[in-house]
């Protein structure tokens, strides 16, 4: 079962306004405990970006909030969305299938872009359909670099029409069989979320509040004509039966220009539905004391996006994309190859000094004992056997001391051999454990016990193939593997274990 968090926070930066939401969940209650908007400066010749991270500052200082992690949302022409259908894609295959997608769909190397996927209408059995979701890596960096400035981290950036289709869902008892859709009215861009049951679809689209309330009735027929025309679009990529109503049965509002005098009128005439706001509280626990400090005229779904971020802490939702997957996924496995390195050399010296420190204690007591019979041997000749019984014991320990030496003459062969694995690892690919015994015999191999991880049954044939190739290792085989779900990323991943022998050669 997916861990939660305690506290949760969204962090919505829109054109003229930055807003926050902080939920808390205890048992199965989400709280909505704090909430906050700061309206950004206009003027031209400001520094937006320092602005804005000021103001960020300033809106958790003045609410006291001490959490240093936000999730964040990207959004508008920066972000590429595709949709795709899948026909009986085995589970273990859905991963290398949704690559190839990506390659085919996303105009960039992936190389060059932060991209993510998520399954839609999951319950269906059979033909399953896709999102796909792609953004510049520049852009993600810049991001989590400008957090960083004001002691900021991210776990999550994500895609913001599906944030606010995610708001809604969880807020909503929605009919599976009625058509629905979110109009989202920003300042400059408008974003369109039309859905039914468990697939959406996404546009995006520049005409907004800017633009409706600068060229007022010209402005306003421009977007109704843009919505409309993004409607039937909608209808001519054949996501709706032919021989259906081509209608909208629920529009949903959001957003600053969602406020605009005569634009529900408008809407509803045009499409023949009673458009109504979204409200992003309706289902959380709500004092009313949070909102005696906003303004009047600021209504409560300016919070969707920062509302739908802060539910990806504390709940599951129905879409979940993060720009930031492999990112996290590569630091997280980064730092297990370090601490697998350091604990490894760490495990070598400590066996080396303590086996040595022992063996020398011993062989310190019975080369007392020698001596101490040897003085006594031309008074006591009746005692010859028991002398000759501990010359035995000492020609055995001399042999194992001389092993002992020659194990620590060869420690750097043994470091060696970690560093050798280390860089042998591919980059889905972890060690979690060392074992085995460990020949001591000069000039012998040592047997060695590898336990692991890896992304797929690809990357520890792969592992498996380097060891085999390098001279250092010989009959190398593979024990057991199995599939377990990764508690952190919820990914199928393979867990496996390697015996093999290790080359010791004889150090000069």
């Amino acid at each position: 079962m997916r861990k939660f968090n305690k506290t949760s926070i969204g962090l919505d930066i829109g054109t003229r306004f930055i807003k926050f939401v902080e939920l808390k969940r205890t048992g199965d209650a989400i709280a909505l405990s704090r909430c906050g908007i700061k309206e950004i400066p206009q003027e031209e010749n400001i520094d937006r970006d320092q602005v804005v991270l000021q103001l960020i500052s300033q809106l958790f200082s003045e609410n006291n909030i001490k959490a240093r992690s936000v999730n964040i949302s990207a959004g508008g022409q920066s972000v590429f969305v595709r949709f795709v259908k899948l026909l009986q894609v085995k589970e273990e295959k859905l991963k290398q299938t949704m690559k190839f997608e990506a390659q085919n769909q996303i105009p960039f190397p992936l190389n060059e872009v932060a991209w993510d996927w998520s399954l839609l209408d999951k319950d269906k059995k059979t033909t399953k359909k896709a999102v796909i979701v792609a953004i510049k890596k520049n852009l993600v960096e810049g991001m989590v670099s400008n957090l960083k400035s004001i002691k900021l981290a991210t776990d999550v950036i994500d895609v913001s029409p599906i944030v606010l289709y995610n708001s809604m869902a969880f807020n909503e008892d929605y009919s599976q069989e009625k058509l629905g859709a979110i109009l989202d009215i920003g300042v400059k861009v408008t974003n369109l979320v039309i859905f039914k049951g468990g697939n959406i679809w996404i546009r995006s689209f520049p005409i907004a509040s800017e633009r409706i309330e600068g060229a007022k009735d010209q402005g306003m027929e421009e977007f109704i004509g843009e919505v409309e025309r993004s409607i039937e679009y909608y209808f001519m990529q054949g996501e709706e039966p032919a021989q259906g109503d081509k209608k909208l049965d629920d529009l949903v509002l959001t957003g600053g220009g969602s406020s605009i005098e005569g634009i529900e009128s408008k809407l509803a005439a045009k499409f023949n539905v009673k458009p109504r706001a979204l409200d992003p509280f309706k289902r959380l626990k709500v004092e009313q004391h949070i909102f005696s400090d906003l303004d009047e005229k600021t209504s409560k779904n300016r919070f969707a996006i920062a509302t739908g971020l802060a539910l990806r802490g504390v709940t599951d939702l129905k879409i979940e994309v993060n720009f930031l997957k492999e990112m996290l996924s590569e630091t997280r496995l980064s730092k297990e190859k370090v601490l697998y390195s350091r604990f490894s050399i760490a495990m070598a010296a400590i066996i080396t000094v303590s086996f040595s420190m022992f063996m020398r204690q011993d062989y310190s007591v019975k080369r007392l004992k020698l001596d101490s019979v040897g003085e006594m041997l031309d008074i006591y000749g009746t005692y010859e056997p028991k002398i000759k019984k501990i010359q035995n014991e000492e020609d055995v320990l001399k042999e194992k001391i001389g092993v002992l030496y020659q194990t620590a003459d060869s420690r750097a062969v043994w470091l060696d051999v970690f560093r050798i694995i280390s860089e042998m690892l591919p980059k889905d690919v972890w060690i979690t454990d060392v074992s085995g015994i460990v020949s001591l015999e000069k000039g012998g191999p040592g047997r060695l016990d590898l336990s692991g991880k890896a992304m797929s049954y690809q990357d520890v044939n792969d592992f498996v193939s380097s060891l085999k190739s390098s001279p250092s290792f010989k009959d190398v085989k593979p024990l057991s593997s199995s599939i377990e779900t990764d508690e952190i990323t919820g990914e199928e991943i393979v867990k496996f274990s390697i015996t093999m022998d290790v080359v010791v050669t004889e150090q000069g």
